[in-house]
Parts: C-alpha cells; sequence; structure tokens
C-alpha cells in the first residue's frame, strides 16, 4: 500500500451539538406505504430512476435487475451473465440515467493447496466461496445497462481470491468500486475503477488481515473518499479499538494522502453509508450494546456534530439532512417516542445538526434496508418486516 502522507485519529464522543438550543418537542409522524419490493433473501438494493424502482439482487446464484412502478408492477427485467453463477450487491444510476450493478461471479480457478488456502469472505452473511469445490466467486463483475435498453453489458476482471463488492459510483470518466477480497491472513479492504467501456484498472488493496471498505465518493478531480472499517495497523498506526471506522483519502493515481480512524475503547466501529456532504451513518458495537452513528464532517473530515441512538446498528445516510435507523430506545427530542421493539425512523436535521423532523415506520417494521431521495418520488425510506422488504415515502 502506498505510504501515507497524513494520519489523522478522530475519537467521536457521545455527544449533542454544541450550543445547542434547548431542546424543541418533536412530534414522529407515519411514513406512507408505497409498494412491496421484495425477499430480504433474494433483493441485494434498490435504485431509483425517474418514477422506476430499480431492484436488483440474487437467487440461486444468478442474478437479475428489474424495475416495477409505484403500485408494484414489473416494467421490465433483466437477468445478468445468466451462464454464469454470481451475486450482485452494489448498483449506482449515474447522471444519464445508466444503470450500473457490481458483484461477482464464480469462474474456474486453480484449486489452492491447503497451506495456500484462502478464508473466505462473508461480513454480512452472504457465501462468496464453497469449500471443496474447483468455483468461488472470484472475479468482479460490472453490468451496465443503458437509459432504454434492458439488455446489460457485462465487464469482468478475475482475481486470484473471493471477492465481495460494496458499493459502486460512476460518472462521465468511469466507475470506482470498493468491497472485501480474502487474503491468506483474512481479509482486506479494495479499490478499482472502470472506464465508460469496461476497462478495469489494477485493484488497490487496503490493509491485508482484518479491514473492510462499505462505500465510496469521488470528486471532479478524481480524489476517491473510502469509508469502512478496519481492525489492523494501517501504515503503522496502531489500532485503537477492537475494530475502527476508517476514511481514507485517495488522490487521481490512487495514492493514500489522508486517513481518519473514528474510534473507542473495546468497541468495534465502522462507517457504512456516506451521502455526497459528507453525512455519515454507521455502527458501535461495545458489550452488549448496539448504536447508530450519524456525523456530519467538513470537507477535511473534521466532525461538525455527532449523535449516537441506541438501535440494531444498520444505519442509512442521504444528502445533507437525513438518516435512517431502527431505533430501539427514546429520543429525547421526539415526543412519545418509546419503540417496544426495533422500528425504522427517519430523522431530519438541520446544519446544525439539530433534530428537526421525523418520521416512523410500522411496529412490524424492525429493521431498514435503504434510503433514497428522489426528484419524482421524494424521500424513499425501504424497511422489512418478517423478511419482506417495503417502500415508504415521507410526506
Amino acid at each position: 500500500m502506498k505510504k501515507l502522507f497524513l494520519i489523522v485519529i478522530a475519537s467521536l464522543v457521545v455527544s449533542l451539538p454544541a450550543n445547542a438550543a434547548p431542546l424543541k418537542q418533536i412530534s414522529v409522524k407515519s411514513l406512507t406505504p408505497l409498494t412491496t419490493i421484495g425477499s430480504v433473501s433474494e433483493v441485494s438494493g434498490v435504485l431509483i430512476r425517474g418514477s422506476e424502482i430499480v431492484i436488483f439482487g440474487s437467487r440461486d446464484e444468478k442474478s437479475y435487475v428489474r424495475a416495477i412502478d409505484q403500485t408494484g408492477k414489473e416494467l421490465w427485467r433483466s437477468e445478468l451473465s445468466p451462464e454464469l453463477n454470481s451475486i450482485a450487491t452494489a448498483g449506482t444510476v449515474d447522471v444519464s440515467g445508466n444503470i450500473w450493478i457490481a458483484g461477482s461471479v464464480s469462474e474456474t480457478v486453480v484449486a489452492p493447496t491447503p497451506a495456500e488456502t484462502l478464508n473466505p469472505i462473508n461480513p454480512d452473511g452472504v457465501s462468496v466461496s464453497t469449500s471443496g469445490n474447483d468455483f468461488e466467486f472470484n472475479t468482479v463483475a460490472v453490468w451496465k445497462i443503458p437509459v432504454g435498453i434492458s439488455t446489460p453489458e457485462t465487464f469482468l476482471n478475475q482475481q486470484k481470491s473471493a471477492v465481495l463488492v460494496n458499493s459502486i459510483i460512476a460518472d462521465s470518466s468511469g466507475t470506482s468500486l470498493v468491497g472485501v477480497i480474502a487474503t491468506e491472513k483474512g481479509n482486506a479492504g479494495f479499490l478499482m475503477n472502470t472506464d465508460t467501456a469496461g476497462a478495469f484498472s489494477d485493484l488497490v488493496r487496503i490493509g491485508s488481515q482484518a479491514t473492510q471498505l462499505n462505500s465510496v465518493l469521488k470528486g471532479r478531480d478524481g480524489v476517491k473518499t473510502l469509508f469502512g472499517s478496519s481492525g489492523e495497523a494501517l501504515s503503522g498506526k496502531k489500532l485503537l479499538g477492537l475494530t475502527d471506522g476508517i476514511i481514507m483519502a485517495l488522490n487521481s493515481k490512487n495514492e493514500v494522502t489522508k486517513v481518519v480512524r473514528s474510534s473507542e475503547s473495546k468497541a468495534n466501529r465502522s462507517w457504512n453509508t456516506a451521502s455526497s456532504t459528507y453525512l455519515l451513518g454507521g455502527n458501535v458495537i461495545k458489550g452488549s450494546t448496539t448504536q447508530s452513528a450519524v456525523t456530519k464532517f467538513s470537507k477535511t473530515f473534521a466532525p461538525l456534530w455527532t449523535y449516537r441512538f441506541n438501535s440494531t446498528g444498520s444505519t442509512f445516510t442521504t444528502g445533507s439532512t437525513r438518516a435512517l435507523i431502527a431505533s430501539t430506545s427514546t429520543i429525547q427530542t421526539l415526543r412519545g417516542w418509546v419503540p417496544k421493539t426495533a422500528r425504522p425512523l427517519l430523522l431530519t436535521f438541520d446544519a446544525k445538526g439539530l433534530i428537526t423532523d421525523a418520521y416512523s415506520g410500522p411496529s412490524k417494521s424492525t429493521e431498514v434496508f435503504g434510503l433514497i431521495e428522489s426528484k419524482a418520488l421524494g424521500v424513499v425510506v425501504l424497511a422489512i418486516s418478517e423478511q419482506t422488504i417495503s417502500a415508504f415515502l415521507a410526506n
């Protein structure tokens, strides 16, 4: 890994924004049901393109992408590399309306000797390799579905070990994707780029045994910002918690220029989602306590304000003002908010970090799946009830 030029250690504490005025009590409104998305076991993600709700995922190691309208009627469907075993795990829509789906494909590999056996990566309960077979999900796959066409273009790049893609973004120069790759000692984070024709850059590894990348942003100058977690020293800097949340900046040459570690003693921390305005969502697990962390950072990665909420840990952010959690306890500013079990809760913040609005999902929904802002549909909340994903509107 390239030499790190600047290391910044940021230990974020449980706090409300500084100099906050007396807390205003806010009533929690109900989300409006929109449509059913599908089964948790078969859906990996949801995108919005215009008024289309685009769903992607895998069933029996065969990947797909399909679109429905607001009533749930299927508009189109496409199989992704149906001749290959695959998992589709990340997606995005570019400014032109092209859909990009990323995942992993199983291609024949030479079976390793016992001494060379690599650990299967399975951070989210997804099976990405099968012991005893000469197949594993060792190939990065990117599928492009152009505007007006449902037939995908397929781009593949084989690696020497199993890979899991967690996030992809696209712009006029191509795509950037991050995830996890198996190593002899555990797993490393990785970054890859493609151009618009699907040609892959060399894979950039972050860490070697206990690092995972969950989200990526890319600036017009080619600078990439990576978000995830690490349970190992990076560039000689010691681990401070059990696992630290990490933010990394890479220049246009993919050289690491800055690292921020978010740490707490005896805690596991991770940054899982990041908006383009650096509103981050992650989890903090310490002992038997699980919390969602929501933090607004400046462009130089200085924390501006931060919250901790007792939750299941799943946290999503969008724009500069909204975060979605599965809340498990009272929140001081929310009038009458006393969830008996985990319950979806959409929070809106002002520029100073004060909560200004709140929406809740139905009591039967106990987990959150995603959060999307759309010009056509508005704010779309994805929540899970009895292993079924449903979409709701905040209006």
